[in-house]
């Protein structure tokens, strides 16, 4: 059968690279330039826009490429130089994509956010592009890496290579900073978040900052708050108390109609509207869940809240519970950031993505067999993006046409909103079945319901998509969310709460802070760590 062979042979494009030959220094040169022009024309894009000199610009370039070869220079040896290069431009590849598509600056919150992430989450970002995108600038520049024939010296004279590396680079920064001082120096004062955009800089600045603060994590002793908390009774009625809070995910107050917003989003709501209070100014304490959800049932504010302690330090929900109420929490996404661990918690969905109605199902069932005092916290999975078209079902499809990938640069500004939009009625009528549920308590429980998201979403003011931005420049579309009250006259009567008071609030600046002690002076729990000053029901209830 040998007339069947075929004698020809296919030749490897990339065979001609084993007879490229660099020096060591040459390739960590060649490696510097190739990071530089590869992976940062976003960076160069941005300092242009902010700083459009061509001189400045260039010297720019010198100054980079001088660092990363420095860099090089300290990393790469004989047996790491190929394993380093290839490691970095994978990762390079990864986050260059979502940094182009997603218009997202990359910091330690946003590592921390890729750590946190749950499957579902993962593989609602992956598609045909990402795999396009990887090849062509991860995994193609990495095979004609390993390609090139590096050559070494001798150890000693390796060390004085890169001394001199290092000797001409420092020279080189030097002298060209030196000379421009003034304006570096207000460049960098003036847009010190144009760095999230510097690979690989951004991403191993945020690597050491994530790592501190997982060595932080470790175990320890539970810090515990509120010791002497109390339930001090000072409503009119012998009822046991049911108070529901509603934690909605990435919805942002723009594009609420109770707040303003031109479409009725909220529609499903009217029919209660003399019951709600919506509040049009409340800011988040961070911009990923990671951050703000443990933040929201924190005594700590914004300010002082720190993710690395908020692990063993008790919050909202222990207080709660030691005060005398049964806390129940029940969650329509993986996990609660562990602020859940030491109260009864159940995780509903058991599929790949569940509609948020999951979290009211046997809930009025359950709530009328028990004969306690109760804080229950519903966990949405709200408006999580970029997969909206995955958030509700096909009846609150109300605004099209839609955006039905999960690539939104590939959308039009209409169909993003749109699709949104679908997703906050879908919210919208979820509130108003718990509303309707909650109706059907009351002959047995005093029943208050809150609503308020953890943050907000960009959908692509700016070019910007989604959440996750450093604090100090995320557009307020990330920051602001909504923040919504339902309680019956019966509620307001026997609480002795003005309704009145509260409507003359509704315009006033508040944020997260406001959570923990708002709930625990209107659930009647006295503590030390009670600050009625960030307490919104104060002043409203007549004592």
């Amino acid at each position: 059968m040998s007339f069947f062979k075929l004698n020809f042979h296919i030749k490897n494009p990339l065979s001609k690279l084993n007879m490229v030959k660099m020096k060591s220094y040459q390739y960590n040169a060649f490696y510097a330039l190739l990071t530089l022009v590869l992976y940062n024309p976003i960076f160069f894009e941005k300092v242009w826009n902010v700083y459009p000199s061509v001189l400045f610009v260039s010297m720019m370039c010198v100054v980079l490429f001088a660092l990363l070869n420095m860099a090089c220079a300290i990393l790469f040896w004989k047996h790491t130089t190929k394993t380093l290069s290839v490691m970095f431009c994978l990762i390079n590849a990864a986050v260059l994509y979502f940094m182009d598509v997603y218009h997202v600056a990359f910091d330690k919150i946003m590592l921390m956010n890729v750590m946190e992430t749950d499957k579902q989450e993962a593989l609602a970002l992956m598609n045909v592009d990402v795999l396009v995108s990887f090849f062509l600038f991860g995994i193609l520049p990495s095979v004609i890496l390993c390609k090139i024939n590096i050559l070494y010296n001798t150890p000693r004279r390796e060390i004085l290579y890169k001394a001199l590396v290092w000797l001409i680079g420092l020279v080189l920064c030097v002298a060209i900073i030196g000379a421009g001082y003034k304006q570096t120096a207000q460049f960098l004062r003036n847009n010190k978040p144009i760095k999230y955009s510097l690979l690989p800089v951004n991403y191993i600045s945020a690597v050491i900052s994530y790592s501190k603060m997982k060595i932080r994590e470790k175990p320890h002793e539970l810090i515990r708050i509120g010791q002497d908390a109390q339930m001090q009774p000072y409503w009119n009625n012998k009822k046991k108390n049911l108070f529901v809070f509603v934690v909605g995910e990435t919805a942002r107050a723009a594009n609420f109609s109770l707040n303003g917003y031109e479409r009725k989003t909220n529609q499903p709501l009217d029919k209660y509207q003399s019951e709600l209070l919506s509040f049009k100014d409340v800011s988040s304490c961070g911009t990923s869940t990671a951050i703000s959800l443990p933040c929201m049932f924190s005594v700590d504010g914004r300010d002082d809240f720190e993710k690395s302690t908020s692990s063993y330090k008790e919050n909202l929900l222990d207080v709660a519970k030691r005060a005398g109420y049964k806390v129940w929490w029940r969650g329509n996404v993986t996990g609660c950031k562990g602020i859940c661990s030491r109260v009864e918690t159940e995780m509903l969905c058991k599929k790949d993505t569940c509609f948020d109605d999951i979290l009211n199902k046997g809930l009025i069932q359950r709530l009328e067999q028990e004969n306690s005092d109760m804080f229950v916290v519903l966990h949405q999975l709200g408006s999580h993006g970029p997969t909206y078209y995955k958030r509700y079902p096909k009846s609150a499809e109300i605004f099209s046409p839609n955006c039905k990938t999960e690539r939104l640069d590939k959308c039009s500004r209409e169909e993003i909103v749109n699709v949104y939009d679908n997703t906050i009625y879908y919210t919208s009528q979820n509130l108003a079945e718990l509303i309707a549920d909650l109706k059907k308590l009351e002959a047995k429980y005093n029943v208050f319901l809150l609503y308020v998201s953890d943050h907000g979403e960009s959908l692509g003011e700016n070019n910007i998509y989604l959440h996750a931005a450093p604090y100090i420049i995320a557009p307020e579309e990330q920051t602001q969310v909504p923040m919504i009250m339902w309680f019956s006259d019966n509620f307001a009567k026997n609480f002795n709460l003005s309704r009145k008071c509260l409507q003359s609030k509704l315009q006033n600046e508040y944020s997260h802070d406001n959570l923990f002690h708002s709930l625990l002076g209107i659930m009647g729990i006295k503590t030390s760590d009670y600050n009625e000053k960030l307490d919104i029901f104060k002043n409203c209830i007549k004592n």
